[in-house]
């Protein structure tokens, strides 16, 4: 089971490395504007990508700028830009939506989905929550303290390997 963790771990730490470098991360999809295709709880991987190497039907996340929550949706159209410092005006609609996003979103770039799977967000925002925190934490202090807990042997004395090792012969 520590070995099992500890691989867990590593996974986490391959992971914000190859964020990093590659300008990779998660998101979780939180309403069902992109139903039934990126259902609510599923959980995408995206890769940022410049605004004008987006091209109609990529799924991308971009930011207004007065907004803190990321808007995943389909691109419609990339348009030249309207305003100083973008590269281009994305028109996004939602595959749930009847119509497009009210204003275009004037950005440089964007994070694309690379591909999605059904569920694993909910599993993901739920272990962010202090509940979850506090029993992992709980559950790996117990495997340590028992994966080093002093064994002892069928008298109750702690076992000891008392035997010097063997000399090599020459």
């Amino acid at each position: 089971m520590l070995s099992l963790v500890a691989l867990l771990g590593l996974a986490c730490i391959l992971c914000l490395v190859l964020g990093f470098f590659f300008k990779a991360s998660f998101i979780v999809f939180r309403t069902g504007s992109m139903e039934p295709l990126y259902p609510v709880g599923a959980l995408s991987l995206t890769v940022q990508v410049t605004a004008k190497d987006l091209v109609p039907g990529d799924v991308v996340s971009v930011r207004r700028e007065a907004a803190t929550a990321l808007v995943t949706h389909r691109v419609v159209a990339v348009d030249p830009p309207s305003v100083e410092g973008a590269t281009a005006s994305l028109r996004l609609r939602g595959d749930a939506n009847t119509s497009d996003d009210p204003l275009p979103y004037e950005v440089a770039t964007a994070q694309k989905v690379l591909f999605t799977v059904p569920g694993l967000g909910a599993w993901v925002m739920a272990s962010r929550g202090p509940e979850f925190l506090g029993a992992a934490t709980l559950a790996v202090t117990m495997l340590v303290t028992w994966a080093y807990w002093p064994r002892h042997g069928a008298t109750g004395q702690v076992e000891v390997d008392d035997e010097p090792p063997a000399k090599p012969q020459q």
